[in-house]
């Protein structure tokens, strides 16, 4: 279930292993990866690669195999406990299967503000990668202060006249040599220590209404968009009750990513651990592609 770098990674290890592969994800192949404007940590790409050309490789790579794949989205597993579990869909198509590997990634996290669901695609975006055209020459928000809005900023300030980064914080919280690009690039503009208020506009965004958290003064900034990267989080609502969660909603495996009920698996950002990275990703879903076939399949 997902079609990111876990997904994709344990589908090709299952199909090497001449199993049935079913891939069942509800949006374009990627996931966060397809989203990333430029992806400078993942090894065996000196300079970096833009995070649709490195989606597109996967995918390539991963249909040289016998993998079938369908646009859905997963809504339960009807009898997660039994051997053969019942997959449903939105479509109201039912899957059976032996194993089940649950990639599906993460979601943005909201600001639970009114103007989000007002402006949604209409000046509001957690999409910089796909959005940013939209406001070539534009002057524009994001709301954020770890890696994310930061490389969000670093993309849109390649097609806006201005970004405005606002920082909840006195600080960025991104890695070094990305804060020190932040900091030095002359289209972007930093706001500390303050949160987004509200937003206006008629039939766009018009302005953002920022208020600093130290003084409370209140400014009206002119902008067409405002990006929000506060964080991603588990999806809320989830597709088994059965299966254990940390505090935080990610899904609790052990070092060969099985969850608590035998023949589920989880790999990749739903994970409960430490570092969310693509590479990460990808180890995660070879280790639950080689444990699903040493666990059910091998005799």
């Amino acid at each position: 279930i997902g079609l990111g770098p876990a997904g994709m990674s344990a589908a090709i290890c299952c199909a090497r292993a001449d199993l049935n592969v079913l891939v069942i994800e509800k949006a374009l192949p990627g996931g966060s990866c397809s989203t990333a404007y430029k992806i400078n940590n993942f090894i065996g790409f000196p300079g970096g690669i833009f995070g649709e050309d490195l989606s597109e490789r996967m995918e390539s790579q991963l249909f040289e195999y016998p993998i079938a794949h369908t646009c859905e989205n997963v809504e339960n597993i009807l009898n997660p406990r039994e051997s053969k579990k019942a997959v449903q869909t939105d479509l109201g198509h039912i899957y059976y299967t032996k194993s089940i590997i649950i990639a599906h990634g993460l979601e943005p996290k909201q600001l639970n503000a009114p103007f989000e669901s007002q402006f949604m695609g209409r000046g509001v975006s957690y999409f910089a990668g796909g959005d940013a055209d939209f406001y070539k020459g534009a002057d524009v928000m994001v709301i954020g202060t770890g890696n994310c809005a930061c490389y969000a900023a670093e993309h849109l300030s390649t097609v806006a006249n201005k970004v405005y980064l606002l920082c909840h914080f006195d600080y960025l919280k991104a890695v070094s040599s990305l804060k020190k690009n932040i900091e030095e690039n002359p289209k972007i503009d930093i706001i500390w220590d303050s949160d987004v208020e509200q937003v206006f506009g008629i039939d766009r965004v018009e302005k953002a209404q920022i208020v600093n958290r130290t003084t409370q003064q209140h400014t009206w900034i002119d902008v067409k968009g405002v990006f929000i990267y506060i964080g991603r989080i588990p999806p809320q609502d989830f597709l088994c009750a059965d299966i254990e969660v940390d505090e935080q909603g990610f899904i609790v495996t052990d070092e060969y990513m099985r969850s608590n009920i035998p023949g589920i698996y989880a790999a990749g950002d739903i994970r409960s651990k430490q570092v969310r990275q693509i590479a990460t990703a990808v180890s995660d879903g070879m280790i639950a592609g080689i444990n699903v076939e040493r666990d059910f399949f091998r005799q």
